[in-house]
């Protein structure tokens, strides 16, 4: 089968984020699938001969699908934030007439696929896609998130990024549904340090816009408080350590179409606390402490439980170790081969 696989991704802010592990891991795996040939393009027109085009991202308010297709389209949409919190991510005029074309584009492609069971009913609920046409396809940790057992390499992180004795570690975004302000809260309220990692911290925003009123409201009450450490991007190496040194990865999101943090966490041997609602559940197995991320105190006894309880602790590593074993990137080419099977058949 002839795969002409978008990559515009690797060229953007996305490389550095989930999307671009995404695409760099999938694609990697698919160039050396048997009876897979691969092509990779920045713009259709590169495209030569195709049984399928995929184009692994989705966005609602830029162009990021043609309108006219040429070729089988299949596309990825990671989620549906946008949609089931427009009060948070208004698109203005320009976005929306963009999303109303967007959504065209949609209609008219093969296959989506999208990182979870969950994220599966929203899109296609929230967009209006007959089911069948979507597919749930998980994610991976990467092969380089791995326990460092090596004490004498995780003292020298520590010393490298000045990292506090115990410490929780953030990893992500800055966007509405990562809940900054619940995390920062709940660590301040625990009374532990918190390290936020992120390419998102360092990006130069306009802070007026709408979406960003909670992150400039973080910015403003936790910018420089002592016990919240922002590091911006991280080389992967050394954010692979800096999460092996933490007592526990926080992601109690509003909202994850997938939730990879926690299969990095769990892949390095770090307890997770995460919320209970959306994907998280799914992809965290029993491998985490689930929380009302609406509920600051709710996620504060769950840090200090991991803190003080080593029996909890060990038990959550365990589970995360046993968790882990259901993904690959193996297996996230072969659902998206499917995928790709499905739109050549239709």
């Amino acid at each position: 089968m002839k795969v002409a696989f978008n990559t515009s991704a690797l060229k953007t802010g996305h490389e550095s984020r989930g999307i671009g592990t995404y695409v760099r891991n999938l694609l990697e795996v698919l160039k050396k699938t048997e009876g897979i040939e691969i092509q990779e393009f920045e713009n259709q027109n590169q495209i030569k001969d195709a049984d399928v085009v995929h184009y692994p991202f989705f966005d609602f308010f830029r162009i990021s699908l043609p309108l006219i297709k040429r070729f089988r389209i299949i596309v990825t949409v990671h989620d549906v934030i946008p949609l089931i919190f427009p009060e948070h991510y208004p698109p203005g005029i320009k976005g929306s007439l963009i999303y109303k074309i967007q959504k065209l584009s949609l209609k008219n492609t093969k296959a989506i696929v999208t990182g979870s069971k969950s994220s599966r009913k929203d899109v296609a609920s929230y967009l209006q896609i007959p089911e069948e046409k979507v597919f749930a396809v998980y994610l991976a940790a990467s092969s380089v998130f791995k326990k460092i057992s090596n004490e004498q390499i995780l003292k020298k992180i520590k010393q490298k990024y000045n990292l506090p004795g115990k410490f929780a570690v953030y990893a992500g975004g800055v966007n509405w549904n990562k809940n900054l302000l619940g995390i920062a809260y709940a660590c301040r309220k625990s009374q532990v340090d918190l390290v936020m990692i992120g390419g998102s911290f360092e990006a130069e925003y306009k802070l007026e816009h709408s979406e960003l009123k909670s992150y400039k409201k973080f910015l403003n009450e936790f910018k420089h408080d002592k016990r919240v450490q922002i590091k911006g991007y991280i080389p992967i190496e050394d954010f692979v350590a800096i999460v092996n040194s933490a007592e526990v990865l926080l992601l109690p999101s509003f909202y994850e179409g997938f939730g990879l943090p926690i299969l990095e966490a769990q892949a390095c041997g770090v307890p997770v606390i995460t919320s209970n609602i959306a994907s998280m559940p799914e992809v965290a197995g029993e491998g985490a402490i689930f929380v009302n991320p609406y509920n600051v105190d709710e996620i504060s006894k769950a840090i200090s439980r991991i803190i003080q309880s080593k029996e909890k602790k060990d038990e959550l590593i365990r589970k995360g170790f046993e968790n882990i074993k259901k993904f690959s990137w193996e297996k996230c080419a072969q659902d998206t081969i499917k995928a790709y099977q499905f739109a050549v058949q239709t």
